[in-house]
Parts: C-alpha cells; sequence; structure tokens
C-alpha cells in the first residue's frame, strides 16, 4: 500500500508539473479538471496522509533521467516546492520529512527573526472592536504562506486568514461586531454566513489549550498600548463620527469653514465698533 500511494503522488506531481506547458486534454480527469486536481494538492497537506520524503526521494531517482533530459537539474524537491507554490519561500538547506514538515518550514523561515530567545507568554489583548475605538487599523497581507503579523504606524497587518496563532485570533475576536469589522477589512473570509458563528467558532478553538509563549506577545503589547493613548482615541473618534464618509466629511469641513468665516466677521465687526468709540 505504502509503494502505491509513494507512486500515485510520485505520478501526480510529475503530471501536474507536464501540464503547466500543456494546452491540450490529457484524458486524466485529474488533470484536465483542475477542482479535481486542487482536492488531491490539498489532501497531500493533510499530516494523516503523509509518507517519508525520503521514501519518494528514492522512488524517484532511478527514473529522473528518463523523465528529463541528462544535464537537467530537475529534482523532486524542485518538483515539490513548485507543486505547493512554495520554491522561493524556503532555503536550500532546510530539511523537511514529508509534505506537512515543509510547509511547517517555509512559515517558520517567513517569520522574520525579530526576537532572539524565549518569548513570553501572550497577555490579553483589546478586542478589534475595541482597538479599532482606539485608532488602530487593520490591514489584511495577501500571503498564505506566512503567519507574520506587524503593527506599524498604528496599523495592524495580519495575514488573511484561511484558519500559536490560534489564541491571537481568540483575543481579537470576542463577538460578532469584530468579525464583522475583519471580514470589511479583508482580514476573515466568512464561507459560514452569520459572523456569530465565526466568532463562535473562533473562541472555541482556544479551549483547553495552554500558552507556553508566544510569538505574538510583542505585538499584543504594541496594540493595547497604541490603543490606550488618548490622542489615538480622539483622532478615531474624530474620524468614525465626522469623517466617516466623503459627505459627512464634506459636510464637516464646510461648517468648520462656515464657523471660521463667522467668527472671523465677528471679531471684524468688534474692531470696528471699538475703533468708533475710540476718540
Amino acid at each position: 500500500m505504502i509503494l502505491h500511494d509513494s507512486v500515485f503522488i510520485t505520478e501526480f506531481i510529475i503530471r501536474s508539473y507536464e501540464r503547466e506547458n500543456q494546452r491540450e486534454k490529457t484524458g486524466d480527469p485529474l488533470m484536465d479538471e483542475p477542482c479535481r486536481g486542487e482536492v488531491v494538492r490539498r489532501d497531500l497537506i493533510l499530516l494523516e496522509n503523509q509518507l517519508p520524503y525520503f521514501l519518494l526521494d528514492k522512488l524517484f531517482e532511478p527514473i529522473i533521467h528518463t523523465l528529463f533530459h541528462r544535464g537537467s537539474d530537475m529534482t523532486l524537491r524542485k518538483l515539490v516546492t513548485d507543486f505547493f507554490y512554495c520554491s522561493n519561500e524556503i532555503g536550500d538547506d532546510s530539511k523537511f520529512r514529508h509534505f506537512t514538515d515543509l510547509l511547517r518550514c517555509v512559515r517558520v523561515e517567513t517569520l522574520p527573526g525579530k526576537y532572539i530567545g524565549e518569548v513570553p507568554v501572550m497577555t490579553e489583548m483589546y478586542h478589534a472592536d475595541k482597538l479599532h475605538s482606539g485608532g488602530v487599523n487593520f490591514k489584511a497581507v495577501y500571503n498564505m504562506l506566512s503567519l507574520d503579523v506587524e503593527f506599524k504606524n498604528g496599523c495592524l497587518n495580519i495575514p488573511r486568514l484561511w484558519v500559536n496563532y490560534i489564541f491571537f485570533l481568540d483575543s481579537l475576536i470576542d463577538s460578532e461586531k469584530d468579525v464583522a469589522l475583519l471580514v470589511e477589512k479583508g482580514i476573515i473570509e466568512n464561507g459560514l454566513g452569520d459572523h456569530g458563528s465565526v466568532a463562535t467558532m473562533v473562541n472555541r478553538l482556544g479551549l483547553g489549550l495552554t500558552d507556553f509563549g508566544s510569538y505574538y506577545s510583542f505585538t499584543a503589547y504594541d496594540v493595547n498600548c497604541y490603543s490606550n493613548n488618548s490622542w489615538n482615541k480622539s483622532r478615531a473618534v474624530l474620524k468614525s463620527v465626522y469623517f466617516s464618509n466623503p459627505w459627512r466629511g464634506t459636510a464637516t469641513v464646510a461648517a468648520t469653514l462656515l464657523l471660521l468665516l463667522t467668527l472671523v466677521q465677528t471679531v471684524t465687526s468688534v474692531m470696528q465698533v471699538l475703533q468708533k468709540d475710540t476718540p
């Protein structure tokens, strides 16, 4: 059974590589119907479907010269990393034991080496709605291979959620208002329909888990401090109340100008009266 699975996986990856340069039908439904092939690709990531990578490598090695011309630098590693769209995201020296481990290595390597040594346990972070009221903006990062969260210039840049990231999300999401905000910013793609269901799902993911130190603890501290700043809160309230849309912003600017003109006219009238009364 292991041999049969190994042959199928190796052949599927090779044929997927060859299919990229072909336009005509092959007669293979897995190649001709992209949806089916994508289902297999996702299944190969699941932990329960893993085979040791060295078995696939040993199986591929004897046939490489029959598939590619002599002198070709093609390897199974290159085929696999291209197959999972991560050839530019993993170093040549990185070693992985199976496909799930490959994606783990990619995610680890995409995290910047900001923090050296032991990281602290993540303290409770304010919910998304409260952070937004405190002036924190949210922006989606469209990189499905990265879990790096960056807080810069009052903006929390978060990788888009396809679903130790669980604690961060659990802190960020408490109610459907938090989900609605993150959906609006493009950070969460809600396929459940109901924002409340997403909030319940995320809150349950963290049940029974223990935080032994989180990469996101520093980010949580930074956004809490930023949200607590009274100037940032006032600016956020000003923006949401008076500049929430172009019409309200235009009306606010017009009212401000009218107030200033009225003030100038009043000051001018007072000065004229004072000049008349002066002998």
